[in-house]
């Protein structure tokens, strides 16, 4: 396993690279970092290079002051360029998909097919679209963030798991990755989490000319799986799974059957 930590205009993300084969970029989520890939990683590392990025602030990267989603997809930006000079297939988790859909804006020469696990182009209710969590929600979040960050994130975590069919041994695994790779810069979670409250891309998604891959939990509680049909409607070239029993973190309680939804969708054309 190779890092890339060198710098450019200003320092490049955190990223573990592995494997041999086609170029996959895998983003997370709020408050995580690129270890909750492992087990994916080891699973596909035969067949693809895979490089899992901790995004700003979060797990060995540092934090630059980024203020807005174009703030992260430029460094993420900087730091593929650095890992490949070809396309690329790219996977984001939540808050990681977020910033995949507007990478994949920015970069539509580089991204070759999108995957998007548990997320969606807006993750607070609007008007016109219910299927998310409520202001209140994520507002909590935020004003709790100031008081106790560790609470918030261990309440964040519960939250990830609730309901599904695995749900003490996810809280578990989640748990125990946590702070794995040190704490998050708390100005970054705060500026990351209004990321969440603040981007809407419903009406950019039509410009995504690429083939993307939604998956949701079946019984997701900050995603619901009926936002993944909906978001579909908003993208030319779209298909919809869900995983059954599963919360937000699919690839996690259902490593199986996510490895085989990967291979079959990168390897098909």
């Amino acid at each position: 396993m190779s890092t890339v930590e060198a710098v450019t205009s200003e320092k490049l993300l955190h990223v573990d690279s592995v494997g041999e084969g086609p170029d996959v970029v895998l983003l997370h989520g709020w408050g995580m970092h690129g270890g909750y890939w492992q087990g994916l990683v080891d699973e596909l590392k035969q067949d693809y290079r895979l490089h899992c990025i901790d995004l700003p602030g979060h797990g060995k990267s540092d934090y630059s002051n980024e203020q807005s989603i174009d703030d992260f997809v430029r460094r993420v930006g900087q730091t593929i360029e650095c890992l490949t000079d070809k396309a690329f297939h790219l996977i984001g988790w939540s808050l990681g998909g977020l910033i995949g859909q507007r990478l994949t804006l920015h970069y539509p020469d580089n991204v070759k097919r999108l995957m998007l696990i548990a997320s969606s182009p807006s993750f607070m209710q609007r008007d016109g679209w219910l299927h998310a969590m409520p202001e209140s929600v994520l507002k909590g979040f935020a004003d709790n963030l100031l008081l106790d960050y560790k609470a918030t994130l261990n309440r964040f975590l519960a939250l990830q798991v609730r309901g599904s069919e695995q749900q003490q041994q996810g809280l578990r695994e989640l748990k125990t990755q946590l702070f794995s790779r040190g704490e998050p810069d708390q100005t970054a979670l705060k500026t990351a989490l209004g990321l969440l409250q603040q981007v809407d891309l419903r009406e950019s998604l039509c410009s995504i000319n690429k083939p993307v891959m939604l998956i949701g939990g079946e019984r997701d509680t900050l995603v619901p799986q009926a936002a993944l049909p909906e978001t579909a409607r908003l993208l030319p070239q779209a298909a919809v799974h869900i995983v059954k029993g599963a919360g937000h973190a699919p690839f996690l309680s259902h490593p199986v059957e996510m490895v085989k939804l990967i291979k079959a969708f990168i390897a098909y054309e």
